[in-house]
């Protein structure tokens, strides 16, 4: 009867033991591939964007009212760039109406432009903010755009 007893004591260990072994998340099949940031930003920042309200834009802190009817549209976005294009840009020197951005040295809040137009962008999910500098024409300054993701 003792010897009945320890056997199915052991029957019983080896089973749990096949049950827990079993239950483990380290089987291999599940491996989870990381997500790139910059690849997350980028997605987050395709869309079509319209100046926010009259006191969206500013250079050197002074509110600039002309580009109040402009629209930026980010598209293609990927962790190595993407294209924009806009309507109604008061200045090709600010604005380009079209080219292509990558992230600055990989980082997700600074963008650099085809143009050589260095910006810092912060993105939410109904806002980006643009703040940039240009130099060599009659636009010199530090500029800030408000835009509203549409």
């Amino acid at each position: 009867m003792k010897y009945l007893h320890s056997i199915k004591s052991i029957f019983l260990t080896l089973f749990l033991c096949t049950i827990f072994i079993s239950c483990s998340d380290e089987d291999g099949g599940d491996d989870v591939t990381p997500v790139d940031p910059l690849d997350t930003q980028a997605n987050a920042l395709n869309g079509t964007y319209e100046i926010t309200d009259v006191n969206s834009v500013s250079k050197d802190g002074e509110i600039v009212s002309v580009f109040t009817s402009m629209t930026l549209t980010i598209s293609g976005g990927s962790a190595s760039g993407g294209n924009y294009s806009t309507t109604n840009s008061d200045s090709d020197e600010i604005w380009p109406s079209s080219g292509t951005w990558t992230f600055q040295n990989g980082d997700k809040n600074k963008i650099l432009r085809s143009d050589g137009v260095s910006m810092n962008i912060s993105l939410t999910e109904y806002n980006l903010l643009t703040s940039f500098n240009t130099s060599g024409g009659i636009k010199d300054g530090n500029w800030s755009f408000l835009f509203t993701k549409l």
